[in-house]
């Protein structure tokens, strides 16, 4: 049985798509924040290495939309405390605050744990964009489930429970929040045009290891990496380049790689304009899981496009002086002061306050 939908569009809803070039926002706002569904955020070498080349995680494609489960907005269902609320209205005009997930499931119908958990912040009057990164083996506490990586809030709960898990331990007002993962981020590189990478000699065998699992999940040929140096990566061999953990610093290089794929990203980006916006409808949006209004996109995107900014601010929580790792029945968890990592997170987000390692 079909169902046929009509789509009204009024003057108004015409003025502000001219007024804002809706195209370019939309992918704008897309590129930013999908590229963080690679960036596995743990910048530190606290944790065993476990990438070898003989063993490879299979995680299947997303065979399109999947139902998005209705975010409750109440502030107790968030886990917005009064205090939080009290201390975030004496600031004049507060930043937005959404978070940004990439969830590690091997069924489209699983929750799965959030392998990148970031905060996305944009300042309101410039547009002025910061990205913090809460490491994944965080040891917080999980409502209904006790202390726990804090990945494992998206596993137990979805969006809502992790979005409520980082609210109550970091004192934060997160309300919105993004689900993407690394087969959208590949389309959006190719949309590109790819991007050019400077890559070692040793990092080519773990990146043709990756972008060999790419391929057999999507059932195509891959065209591997066959020399060193500066290059145009395609979108796959880009997500494969930003998996690596094995060459050099383990986690702490691999998010530099994903740094230097997202500077590449933005030169790109500066010389695209709307004529991508149809592989953005048909490829990339299927991917994208958000609680987000198509206004809110709208807005939001208007607030980057208009931004005097043209850097990204980034910072890593919870910081090495604030945080040591554990073994709590022989699981590594990385154990931090609640408070400090509080402070360190509200002072970036809030007073513009640089963090240091």
């Amino acid at each position: 049985m079909g169902i046929l939908c009509t789509i009204k569009i009024y003057p108004a809803t015409i003025n502000l798509y001219k007024k804002l070039h809706m195209k370019q926002i939309l992918f704008n706002i897309f590129i930013f924040f999908a590229f963080y569904s690679t960036t596995y955020a743990q910048d530190t070498l606290k944790t065993p290495v476990q990438d070898t080349l003989s063993h490879s995680t299979v995680i299947p494609a997303l065979t399109g939309p999947q139902p998005i489960p209705k975010l409750v907005k109440t502030t107790q269902a968030l886990g917005i405390s009064q205090k939080t609320q009290a201390k975030i209205a004496l600031i004049k005009n507060p930043p937005t605050n959404i978070a940004l997930f990439a969830v590690d499931r091997r069924n489209p119908n699983d929750l799965g744990n959030s392998d990148v958990i970031m905060i996305i912040t944009i300042d309101q009057l410039t547009g002025k964009i910061k990205m913090s990164s809460i490491l994944r083996d965080t040891y917080v506490n999980i409502e209904g489930k006790g202390m726990d990586k804090i990945n494992a809030a998206f596993a137990i709960g979805g969006a809502q429970l992790a979005i409520k898990t980082i609210n109550q331990n970091f004192a934060l007002d997160i309300k919105d929040y993004i689900n993407v993962d690394f087969f959208g981020t590949a389309k959006i590189i190719d949309a590109l045009g790819g991007v050019d990478i400077n890559v070692k000699p040793e990092e080519i065998p773990y990146l043709n290891n990756y972008l060999k699992e790419i391929s057999n999940i999507e059932n195509i040929p891959m065209t591997p990496v066959a020399s060193p140096g500066m290059q145009r990566l395609n979108g796959k061999q880009t997500v494969a380049y930003t998996r690596i953990r094995a060459v050099g610093r383990g986690d702490y290089e691999r998010t530099e790689r994903q740094r230097t794929v997202l500077i590449a990203m933005f030169g790109k980006l500066q010389g695209a304009g709307p004529a991508i916006f149809p592989v953005f409808m048909t490829q990339i949006l299927p991917y994208l899981e958000t609680s987000m209004s198509n206004m809110m996109l709208f807005k939001i995107g208007g607030d980057l496009l208009n931004s005097k900014s043209k850097s990204i601010e980034q910072a890593r929580f919870p910081l090495d002086s604030a945080s040591k790792g554990i073994r709590v029945n022989n699981i590594w968890y990385l154990s931090t002061d609640l408070k400090a990592t509080t402070d360190a997170i509200h002072n970036f987000i809030y007073k513009n306050v640089q963090s240091s390692k």
